[in-house]
């Protein structure tokens, strides 16, 4: 599949549904980007659940944010449900132009909607020369319980950090539990389960069933699973209090419906040791990294590396897509009467 074939097709199912242009195309670039990296479950394969959520009013298609706070390095904006990859998006814009000047910028977004990929973000932020950190939080949403309890608390809680180096940047994309929802729905959908335990039942048992947490109130284990999951569940209390006590959007607000709090901090290095020497520090870190002698059949990468050549490989010979994306898009097709 071409980039821009599916970007286009993208693009005008939202532009039927009324969508601002501006944050159509922002929305489908962004996704398109995440199959482009390999990220099938945060691609496309959204698009159907964005347009379910427009039809029924959970997020919203035309208007601005509003600015809460905004001081000279920092501003907090409530998002008004608008398609949360264009406030992300927006964000970055203005995070970018405030580090220019000051050297460190924060935003934080309250009452967005869906994200998407954090990693589809950073590669043009990282060719600026520029650190970007996003960390992400659903406060309408629960799967993670706190280490040591069985009821949903948290969500996974995506973090992404991206830094250049003097060869390929480094994209890091994590969250504080073992994996994500959409993970959870993906196996769902192939009707598979995890090769692992990475879940639990209500009762706390370890489960490796994606059926457990949707259907049975289990829960998603957080990193470090049975044994060291204190040091999950301390990251995703931290974004939480980044993305949601910062914005002012958060669980208190009881939200019933999709939202979404992000905090972003960019990072001008000229503004501390410099661009050059960053890069020379980082640049020695991550060769000596690659250069490790690794375990005996393994390969080891560099953060982002895997997915930088997936990227080129889209870019190349067209993208991969999963046949739950390619279902999703055939649904989508005939009923908006896009071809693609």
């Amino acid at each position: 599949m071409k980039k821009e074939n599916l970007i286009k097709f993208c693009n005008n199912i939202l532009i039927k549904l009324n969508m601002d242009p501006d944050k159509a195309r922002a929305t489908s670039e962004i996704l398109v980007e995440a199959d482009m990296m390999g990220h099938s479950t945060h691609g496309v394969r959204l698009l159907s659940s964005y347009v379910s959520d427009i039809e029924k009013g959970i997020m919203n298609v035309s208007g601005n944010y509003k600015i809460i706070s905004e001081k000279k390095s920092n501003i907090t904006i409530d998002g008004k449900l608008l398609p949360g990859i264009w406030l992300t998006q927006e964000g970055l814009k203005i995070g970018i132009e405030k580090a220019k000047d000051f050297g460190v910028s924060t935003v934080t977004i309250g009452n967005s909607h869906h994200n998407g990929a954090l990693a589809a973000y950073l590669k043009n932020i990282v060719d600026e020369g520029l650190i970007a950190i996003i960390k992400s939080s659903v406060p309408s949403n629960s799967t993670v319980a706190p280490f040591g309890g069985t009821e949903p608390l948290f969500t996974p809680n995506p973090m992404a950090i991206g830094f250049p180096t003097n060869n390929l940047p480094v994209i890091i994309d994590i969250s504080a539990s073992i994996t994500t929802n959409n993970m959870i729905t993906e196996k769902i959908a192939n009707k598979q389960k995890f090769d692992f335990n990475c879940l639990l039942t209500s009762e706390g048992t370890p489960s490796n069933d994606p059926l457990e947490v949707r259907d049975k109130s289990g829960t998603v284990l957080p990193v470090g699973g049975m044994e060291y999951g204190h040091k999950g569940y301390g990251l995703a209390l931290g974004i939480e209090a980044l993305s949601q006590g910062l914005s002012g959007f958060g669980r208190v607000d009881n939200p019933k419906s999709m939202n979404l709090s992000t905090f972003i901090q960019i990072i001008d290095p000229e503004f501390f040791s410099g661009l050059d020497e960053f890069k020379k520090q980082m640049s020695h870190t991550v060769s000596k990294a690659k250069a490790n002698k690794p375990i005996p059949g393994k390969t080891i990468y560099i953060p982002g590396e895997r997915a930088l050549m997936k990227r080129q490989e889209a870019m190349k010979n067209g993208i991969f897509l999963s046949e739950v994306t390619k279902s999703s898009i055939k649904k989508l097709s005939a009923r908006f009467d896009e071809k693609i």
